[in-house]
């Protein structure tokens, strides 16, 4: 357990403590290597979670990530983006999607103090609205802004990068350019992001996605994971239903007590996703959530999902690709479409994810954490922020586990599904500029 930085007045805040905070040894200044009629839908999610318990909050020290916007001043020296291409171990299919490599862009942004701090945009076209191309230019215009502006609170640049990308049509350059000023804030005062964001805790245990594949290939993958202490299994599913239960069958026989979580990508119609379950629960089988199962814009479909799933079965419905900004997780919210609400940083920004996960927990809807097909970069950020708040019912980091490759060190230590944020500095993720990116 870490000390808290978090400002006593941000709302933002999940859990914390009170002991001021250790300096850390200093950053480093360079980089190195349908139609059925709904019931009523009263049911909320409570703590239905696989992970951990969060801490119990206590006292907070005034300072923390509202308070640093307001009252550090930020001076860029350099900011560039740069392609970020890695191939993956095997095949990464869903419902909307098939990948053989990541083809992200890193951002890099350097303060005159000499801190650096790294962010990734992670492009997934079926998600995201850039490809690597667009998302390149983009970033690459917002550090343009940022190399020329004159010294300013960290809040105002934010705002000013928020202005150059607006909107989902931009939000995953945004999320890279807002993760590196801020870890290069967090790096020159030597503050660790968890801390910086409430310092709840400095681990997080993660679950591991199985793609679409087939029966057997799928039962392998299980059988490792269980050899490495994954305990939850995120299946993707979407594209076939008699071949996903299929799948889910073959891996109940090599991992016969792990907790599964369903992701259809929006692959499914409301009446194929509530068979799912019908047909789940006549092999004894109960998903601990069901994410996104119809297609984003398909609310009456996710509504009706959500009622089937809860009422009949126990079981707790995500909105992922339907949760695009905050007007949607207000939607999701105030008409009880869904039981969680899926943050990613890469389809919201920085900011604004830390403004749906506020509106969520006002609501007491669960939230849950995850990302694209991310390195280590996005998906420490994200660890780093889903620790510090300590109010995320499932966290779904893995994708750097899935890399033939790691083109980044630092960030945290992962040891199978924990990952353990104790010694990193700022979110601690480093590109090695020998092999990826370099100019």
């Amino acid at each position: 357990m870490d000390a808290s930085v978090s400002s006593a007045s941000s709302p933002l805040r999940c859990s914390r403590n009170a002991t001021s905070p250790t300096p850390n040894p200093s950053p480093r200044p360079h980089v190195v290597p349908a139609g059925r009629q709904p019931a009523a839908f009263t049911t909320r999610l409570r703590a239905i979670s696989p992970s951990p318990s969060p801490p119990t909050p206590s006292p907070v020290e005034s300072f923390g990530f509202e308070a640093l916007k307001e009252t550090f001043s930020v001076d860029v020296a350099a900011a560039e983006a740069r392609p970020l291409d890695v191939p993956l171990a095997a095949l990464f299919t869903i419902a909307s999607s098939r990948l053989e490599s990541v083809s992200n862009v890193a951002v890099r942004v350097e303060l005159r103090s000499g801190a650096v701090g790294w962010g990734e945009a992670p492009v997934l076209p079926s998600v995201t609205a850039e490809d690597q191309p667009a998302a390149l230019a983009a970033a690459g215009r917002a550090c343009a802004a940022l190399a020329g502006a004159p010294a300013a609170p960290l809040g105002s640049l934010l705002q000013d990068v928020a202005s150059v990308l607006p909107g989902h049509a931009f939000a995953s350059a945004r999320a890279g350019v807002e993760m590196a000023l801020i870890d290069a804030v967090a790096n020159s005062i030597r503050i660790p992001l968890r801390r910086l964001f409430g310092g709840a805790s400095d681990s997080v245990t993660t679950d591991i996605t199985i793609p679409i594949v087939t029966p057997n290939e799928a039962a392998q993958l299980a059988a490792k994971y269980r050899g490495q202490g994954f305990q939850t299994l995120k299946l993707k599913v979407g594209k076939n239903l008699n071949s996903d239960i299929e799948v889910l069958k073959a891996i109940r026989l090599v991992h016969p007590d792990c907790s599964f979580i369903l992701d259809a990508n929006e692959g499914y119609t409301a009446d194929e996703a509530i068979e799912v379950l019908d047909r789940l629960n006549e092999m004894g089988v109960t998903p601990v959530l069901f994410e996104q199962p119809v297609h984003r814009d398909d609310w009456e479909g996710l509504r009706d999902v959500s009622i089937v799933a809860m009422e009949t079965y126990k079981v707790a419905v995500a909105a992922d690709e339907s949760c695009r900004t905050l007007l949607d997780a207000q939607k999701i919210i105030q008409g009880n479409l869904a039981h969680v609400i899926n943050i990613k940083l890469a389809k919201l920004g920085v900011l604004g994810a830390l403004e749906i996960i506020d509106a969520a927990r006002k609501a007491n809807v669960a939230l849950m954490i995850g990302g694209m097909v991310e390195t280590r970069i996005a998906m420490g950020f994200a660890g780093h922020l889903a620790a510090g708040l300590g109010c995320f019912s499932f966290v779904d980091l893995d994708t750097p586990l899935l890399l033939s490759e790691d083109p980044v060190y630092g960030g945290y230590e992962a040891f199978g599904p924990l990952y353990k944020f104790a010694n990193a500095r700022g979110h601690g993720g480093f590109l090695h500029l020998d092999n990826y990116g370099s100019k």
